[in-house]
């Protein structure tokens, strides 16, 4: 790496939600982690995806399961290189582009939420979501748009005040797990009525 060098001996290891470094990890950790991360996370999903009971239906959204690991792995490059910026600078806003990064990736899951077919890796998988192929569609139809309006709400998060930036992360966060768990438990119950 060209700026190895001038990269402190520690780096940040973790964001508070409100942008500012909580840990520091030995910048040798943090590249080999983070560059690991981003190499073995869409091979770990790759090995899962072989080994679940349902792996006859990522067939079904070959397109979708693709941008999902495509947009994860991102993730962690972007965490990387984002890192190293703040090693390079202390005035870089990390914790900045990191919640853009994150709102990025809950809007590309978002996106693609409505494709995947019933799996026991990708997904909102509640017990009636995995009963059911039709409960796991209209859940992940209306999953779709929440992780969506979610992560707007993270990226948009990442400009406004702090105070408003931590009540959006967390307002993004109850509106991605609460409505699509409670909607999956409706639209079994009315299925079985």
């Amino acid at each position: 790496m060209i700026n190895y060098g001038k990269l402190p001996d520690q780096l940040p290891a973790q964001f508070s939600i409100s942008g500012e470094v909580n840990t520091y990890w030995s910048k040798d950790s943090i590249i080999a982690l983070l560059g690991f991360m981003g190499l073995i996370f869409p091979l770990g999903m790759q090995f899962f995806r072989n080994n679940d009971p349902k792996k006859e239906n990522y067939l079904k959204f070959p397109n979708a399961y693709k941008m999902i690991s495509l947009a994860v792995a991102a993730v962690f490059d972007a965490m990387l290189v984002l890192t190293v910026a703040y090693g390079l600078d202390k005035n870089f806003e990390a914790g900045k582009y990191a919640m853009v990064a994150a709102g990025l990736l809950f809007i590309v899951v978002g996106n693609y939420l409505p494709q995947i077919r019933d799996n026991y890796l990708t997904g909102i998988r509640t017990p009636w979501t995995l009963s059911s192929p039709e409960v796991w569609r209209k859940t992940h139809r209306f999953s779709g748009k929440m992780w969506l309006l979610g992560g707007l709400l993270i990226a948009l998060g990442a400009f406004l005040p702090r105070g408003v930036s931590v009540s959006l992360i967390i307002a993004a966060l109850l509106i991605v797990i609460f409505p699509p768990f409670v909607y999956s438990w409706l639209i079994s119950s009315r299925s079985k009525s």
